[in-house]
């Protein structure tokens, strides 16, 4: 089974250009009256203001086991087909960060699961651009069979692995939608799932694996412009029913770390259910606060900069009971500058 989570609300809050005096919420050690306090205030209480790396607080990230990315060198990308058709004016690139596993994260889960299979696209090429929590004992990237399909080994037990990957379509116009499907090998239980990346234009593919596991899509057409966008990913944490915080890693529209975020979701006085955030670059500096609506595991609305209105979010969470449970994953894009 699978669905998408597509924009279909508009948030009911109004972002404003924050002054630096404003008193943001206590998230080291979050208290569920304090949270609910900052929600009733102006972008959740955050500011514009520059902080430092990490918010300061390296060890909160450490403990929540946010799982960790690196660069692959596909040599995909450098097949001379693949260059041409990165470099056609006809041809239309997405990117795409594709998560499977335990969402939402279970630490204390004991059985693991194998997804060692493929990733195809239906036409064109997929490249590998990150591989996202592949361990050397257990997840790697195998030889590749073409360049339509990505082959790989990868186990997960109480968290969830993944790829960002740049998908080429030679012929967005056909007739057929552009689909990446996953096939696990014999030893991954022989599942096969299907996604039409088109449906990636209205939001998130989430698709239910079994079990606890998942499989979330996130992608945005990948534009030539300068504009800032990315994705963002981390925990999602229910402190009780309708509240709680999340935090987690920002990444650039190629999938590298530029630093980090953390919020507040919760139901205000006035029933509606909110969400507040502010994203930082590795060093501290003030990138954006984010802020909107989430309802039925899904979540949309805008961010600001300094300036003002810059931008949309988007993404699809799972609450867990502690920091390191819990999981999300989002997109984000300027839009003042997006074709």
């Amino acid at each position: 089974m699978w669905f998408i989570h597509p924009i279909r609300f508009i948030p009911a809050v109004a972002l404003l250009v924050a002054c630096t005096g404003n008193t943001e919420p206590d998230l080291d050690d979050p208290d569920p009256d304090t949270i609910a306090a900052a929600l009733e205030q102006d972008n959740g209480g955050f500011d514009t203001a520059d902080a430092v790396s990490a918010f300061g607080v390296p060890e909160l990230y450490a403990d929540a086991q946010i799982e960790v990315d690196a660069p692959v060198d596909d040599a995909i990308a450098r097949d001379q087909t693949v260059i041409d058709m990165d470099r056609s004016a006809t041809v239309e690139a997405r990117r795409v960060m594709v998560l499977w596993g335990r969402m939402p994260a279970d630490p204390l889960a004991i059985d693991a699961r194998d997804w060692s299979g493929e990733l195809r696209v239906s036409r064109g090429a997929v490249i590998v651009d990150r591989t996202i929590a592949f361990e050397d004992a257990t997840d790697r990237i195998l030889a590749r069979p073409s360049r339509e399909a990505i082959a790989f080994e990868s186990r997960t037990r109480p968290f969830a692995d993944g790829l960002v990957v740049t998908v080429l379509d030679p012929t967005p116009g056909a007739a057929e939608p552009l689909t990446l499907t996953y096939t696990a090998t014999a030893a991954g239980g022989g599942a096969t799932y299907t996604l039409d990346l088109s449906q990636l234009a209205t939001g998130p593919i989430v698709v239910d694996a079994g079990d606890g596991n998942r499989i979330v899509a996130v992608g945005k057409r990948r534009d030539l412009d300068p504009c800032a966008a990315g994705f963002m990913r981390g925990r999602w944490h229910q402190l009780a029913p309708n509240l709680g915080t999340f935090l987690g890693v920002v990444a650039d529209r190629d999938g590298t770390p530029l630093g980090h975020v953390r919020g507040i979701y919760g139901e205000r006085r006035t029933g509606a259910q909110v969400f507040f955030g502010k994203f930082i670059d590795r060093d501290g500096r003030f990138i954006g606060i984010m802020g909107g609506e989430y309802r039925d595991g899904g979540f949309a609305g805008r961010w600001l900069d300094r300036a003002g209105d810059r931008g949309l979010v988007h993404g699809v969470y799972f609450p867990g009971e502690t920091r390191r449970a819990g999981a999300w994953a989002a997109r984000w894009a300027e839009t003042s500058c997006d074709r």
